[in-house]
């Protein structure tokens, strides 16, 4: 039986129920372990505790190099970990590889921030110096989800560390046995027990002994607005909460785009990771000028795409539940698209499609998170603008144009925390902070200085001179 949590430095089993975990390429059992319950929930945040003022009184350099170190193991154990993310969310291997490598940069890039300047001097008119100091919180919660399992829990995990705080990590379904390595990697690098655990199991038994814990200081989630909801709903008004969360991202194709540069672009945009990213573009918005040709070159690109579960662009959809979601939006709104094209796949696999100029508000207000793309015709700025703010998300919004005067327009008027222009979509930089808008964020911004912020509380210092 494989261990289901990470505590005080080591793996431990759990004394929950009995969980499985299969591998998303062929099926083949890759763990079965017991998960946690409430009172393992509780060890965990003893042992955090014990740790947390230890670590937080640490110089910079002497968490930088635990952080460094770790960053650099990553990077030798790039292929078994890669190849561990493959089997058990599905994505392609190169893809998995390339995610631990870039998630060794974001250790190496947060080991720093202990060495930025943090807080402020002020000086008030009764003769006081006043410290804005940086303080870590405490004890935080990361929640993570399955989509990025290694990118995702190491931005909250170096982020939180790097700002002294210990921390509880609790990974989804998909991403269970790379948050163990990650917080075996982690120790292996010097990282002192207790700093960083992992919980898992079950829902109604891991959610509430997370959440209800006396000694929670903070919550990162990455997840939906629902469970979003939820868990704000349960936290202590005085308990911060950072949220990123989905979308309904649109990509405007203006007038004067160059079609075939442009299909590349949407390919990424939209399809990338099975378009399981909270930044995909499930939104197409063409204006008439260049539509016709657009889709006829876009549906030559999806009619022909190979069919990968390997290496190849797409891998397989994280979960049977996930495709089986995505099957019966499309099937309740069959009458409600004027052509829909996918590519002839082998039973089971699901494929990029593409919707044309779709007319029920599900498909094109609501996040479907997958390789699901509609292609709608518009004629004005105005009416681009329109559609792609008729959401409740404001996560990201792109255009495709070389004029500034539109684009600089289109920025300015989209609803969205994040717009690119003549790039991708998906893609976000672990250095630039991200904000979501609406449905799409709560809280604090991530990324950057953001991270390090929502981490840190300020306490304020005032200093008045007995002797002048």
């Amino acid at each position: 039986m494989t261990e289901a949590l990470f505590v005080d430095g080591k793996p431990r089993l759990g004394s929950g129920e009995l969980l499985e975990l299969r591998s998303r390429r062929d099926g083949s059992l890759l763990a079965s372990m017991a998960g946690a319950t409430a009172a393992d929930v509780a060890d965990a945040y003893t042992s955090a505790v014990a740790a947390q003022d230890e670590w937080a009184a640490r110089p910079p350099g002497g968490r930088a190099a635990v952080l460094h170190g770790a960053a650099q193991l990553f990077r030798e154990r790039a292929g078994e970990l890669g190849d561990l993310i493959a089997a058990e969310m599905g994505k392609p291997v190169l893809e998995a590889r390339t995610e631990v490598e870039k998630g060794a940069a974001v250790l190496d890039y947060y080991a720093e921030a202990g060495y930025l300047a943090q807080g402020a001097t002020y000086r008030t008119d009764t003769g006081e110096d006043v410290l804005v100091l940086r303080e870590p919180l405490g004890v935080v919660a990361l929640i993570t989800p399955w989509n990025f399992p290694f990118t995702m829990p190491i931005r909250k995990v170096a982020a939180s560390l790097a700002a002294g705080n210990a921390a509880l990590l609790k990974p989804a379904p998909g991403g269970v046995l790379i948050a163990l390595a990650i917080a075996q990697t982690l120790t292996d690098a010097g990282l002192p027990a207790g700093v960083l655990n992992v919980v898992y199991g079950s829902v109604a038994d891991v959610s509430e002994a997370l959440l209800g814990d006396p000694r929670l200081a903070g919550v990162s989630l990455t997840g939906s607005y629902a469970t979003a909801a939820a868990v704000r709903r349960r936290l202590p008004v005085e308990v911060p909460l950072q949220a990123e969360l989905g979308g309904k991202n649109a990509l405007v194709v203006w007038r004067d785009a160059d079609v075939e540069a442009a299909v590349p672009l949407i390919w990424q945009s939209s399809f990338r990771n099975n378009g399981q990213i909270c930044t995909s573009a499930g939104r197409l918005l063409v204006h008439e000028a260049v539509a016709d040709a657009l889709l006829e070159a876009l549906r030559r690109k999806v009619v022909d795409a190979p069919v990968t579960t390997g290496d190849g662009d797409f891998g397989v959809l994280s979960s049977e539940q996930a495709q089986q979601r995505i099957e019966q939006v499309l099937a309740r709104h069959d009458a409600a698209v004027t052509e829909r094209f996918t590519p002839s796949w082998p039973a089971g696999l699901f494929g990029p499609t593409v919707l044309v100029e779709p007319t029920a508000a599900e498909l094109v207000e609501e996040e479907i998170f997958g390789p699901v793309l509609t292609f709608e015709r518009i004629g004005s700025l105005d009416e681009a603008v329109a559609k792609a703010n008729a959401t409740a998300y404001g996560l990201t919004a792109g255009i495709i144009t070389n004029d500034l005067a539109v684009a600089s327009a289109f920025w300015r008027r989209a609803n969205a925390g994040t717009v690119k222009v003549n790039a991708p979509l998906t893609g976000a930089p672990f250095h630039v902070p991200m904000q979501g808008f609406g449905r799409s964020g709560a809280g604090q911004g991530e990324g950057g200085t953001a991270s390090s912020e929502f981490f840190t509380r300020n306490k304020t210092v005032h200093i008045r001179r007995t002797n002048p």
